[in-house]
């Protein structure tokens, strides 16, 4: 190679290196002068007493919830409404084939109509035979008058006195035939009163207004007592079922508020009952919670109430200060220059608009607690 055709090459190996400089100072100078933000707010992060519960899971229950189930014997002649039908309390639900009960019924109501009959006729000879007693009564007297003027013999007094007391026995006799007649009366009355409700128990009415949720028989099935046929619920309230375990069941009492959480709903509700037995399949016990009227339920829900045990020291910051990246969750700290940093920590419980951090954080740091969609590692904060 020749001296000339070496200077060209020399010469842009000079213009790189120097292109290579100018790149480096720049950098260097960037590193020199971090981007800088205004208006982000900043909170130092202090140990903050709170709270601490037991979640106790339970279910969602209607507050009354009736299974409507056959009494007596025979087949289902119709089902009226369908699960998910709104009713009434008195409505007619099912019916079932009571031609037995109907003639049972027929029967009772004419020994009634008998019973009605033998009363008056009771009634009727009974009051000739007092009639009767009364005559007697006043001959006999009159005849006791006269014997002791001798103006009649003895025997004709005997014969009135003879007639006195038959007459008597008779009027007695009635009587008690009468009370009899009264007596098959009222018995004939609650035969039919039995019989009528005996007869009742072919019509299934719903006891309450609510929505059925089950159906167990359709028409043509032969159901026994206690078969189920229905279920209707009071869909105006609700309640959660909680199991909490015997060493929490003194923090409990009734009347206490504690939050509820069904889904994503977060709820006050009011402890109206406390079993006192365990199950023996958990150990626990069922706590049952009143929910309140706006409560978006359906009963067999998952929820969960929160039960008060004591408190704890957490640092909590609040929740906008987060900053999702992936499935990841962190916050800017910033370092005694105000430089901020991304800081992945793990967060916890849920105080309000605060979130606990348990891991990633120390007490004493600085948090960027707004703007923070607008930072990045290494900006400089000025604080508000």
């Amino acid at each position: 190679m020749t001296r000339t055709e070496r200077i060209p090459k020399f010469i842009l190996l000079l213009t790189l290196l120097g292109f290579l400089t100018a790149c480096g100072s720049k950098e260097q100078a960037q590193k020199q002068s971090p981007q800088e933000i205004a208006g982000v707010a900043v909170e130092t992060v202090h140990l903050q007493t709170t709270p601490e519960y037991y979640e106790a899971v339970g279910t969602v229950k209607s507050k009354t919830s009736s299974v409507l189930g056959a009494e007596i014997s025979g087949t289902v002649r119709k089902i009226l409404v369908k699960e998910g039908d709104h009713v009434r309390r008195g409505q007619l639900l099912a019916v079932l084939d009571a031609r037995t009960e109907r003639a049972q019924l027929a029967a009772a109501a004419a020994g009634i109509q008998a019973s009605s009959q033998g009363m008056v006729e009771a009634n009727q000879s009974l009051q000739a035979a007092t009639a009767n007693r009364q005559f007697a009564e006043a001959t006999f007297n009159r005849y006791k008058g006269l014997l002791a003027k001798d103006s009649v013999s003895r025997q004709e007094y005997d014969n009135a006195e003879t007639q006195y007391k038959a007459a008597l026995a008779q009027e007695n006799a009635l009587k008690a035939r009468e009370k009899q007649a009264s007596a098959q009366h009222q018995q004939a009355q609650a035969q039919h009163a039995s019989a009528k409700a005996v007869f009742s128990y072919s019509r299934i009415v719903s006891p309450i207004d609510g929505v059925v949720t089950s159906k167990s028989v359709d028409a043509g099935t032969l159901v026994m007592p206690g078969t189920p046929l229905l279920t209707v619920e009071d869909n105006r309230q609700f309640r959660l079922d909680a199991s909490v375990p015997g060493l929490y069941l003194g923090m409990v009492h009734i009347g206490q508020t504690v939050p509820v959480t069904i889904d994503a709903q977060q709820l006050q509700g009011g402890v109206t009952e406390i079993v006192p037995a365990a199950d023996p399949n958990t150990r626990t016990f069922t706590v049952k919670v009143q929910l309140p009227a706006s409560c978006n339920c359906q009963s067999g829900q998952y929820g969960k109430a929160e039960i008060a045990i004591g408190s704890e020291n957490r640092l909590l910051v609040p929740r906008n200060a987060l900053v999702s990246r992936g499935e990841l969750e962190g916050l800017f700290v910033l370092n005694s220059q105000g430089i901020a940093q991304y800081q992945l920590v793990k967060p916890g419980k849920l105080f309000g608009d605060q979130v606990e951090i348990v891991s990633g954080l120390a007490e004493g740091d600085r948090v960027a607690v707004s703007e923070v969609n607008r930072l990045s590692d290494g900006m400089r904060v000025k604080t508000q």
